[in-house]
């Protein structure tokens, strides 16, 4: 063997198999950041409903699994640019699920395919509990559906 005669053989060899599981751990997490984007989100769920219904709906969606400190399902909502763009362990690492309580949403506003969604957030913040404050969303309309604009 190549390797054994060289005098740091051993060495090369324990670096090129350190590379090789690298490179499989990295093609391992791509996938699974591949898996997280939305499978189950289908127009077809909110056919003869107006868009302002839909974003309503996804919204509180959205909310709730917030809420459940479920950010994989929150993330499940963003739109493709946004994820693109804004990676989910960047965006599990900036949340900080725990201290919402309740959310609900006040009014959809939609003006061609972008709309503003305003939510009524009850949450708690260090020594302040039950703060509820209005939270202002953009959501897109992508595909025949509604889809949230992080802008984190």
């Amino acid at each position: 063997m190549l390797f054994s005669r060289h005098p740091h053989g051993r060495y090369l060899l324990l670096r090129a198999a350190g590379l090789i599981r690298f490179g499989i751990v990295g093609i391992v997490l791509a996938l699974a950041a591949c898996a997280t984007a939305p499978r189950d989100h289908s127009a077809d769920a909110y056919a003869g409903k107006s868009v302002e219904d839909q974003v309503k709906d996804r919204a509180t969606k959205r909310w709730e699994a917030l809420i459940r400190g479920d950010l994989e399902g929150a993330y499940a909502f963003f739109s493709r640019a946004t994820r693109d763009t804004y990676p989910i362990e960047l965006y599990k690492v900036k949340m900080r699920p725990g201290s919402w309580r309740e959310a609900k949403v006040e009014s959809v506003k939609c003006a061609d395919s972008v709309c503003e969604v305003i939510v009524r957030v009850n949450f708690d913040h260090n020594r302040l509990k039950g703060i509820i404050a209005p939270v202002t969303e953009r959501w897109i309309i992508q595909d025949g559906l509604a889809w949230y604009v992080y802008n984190g």
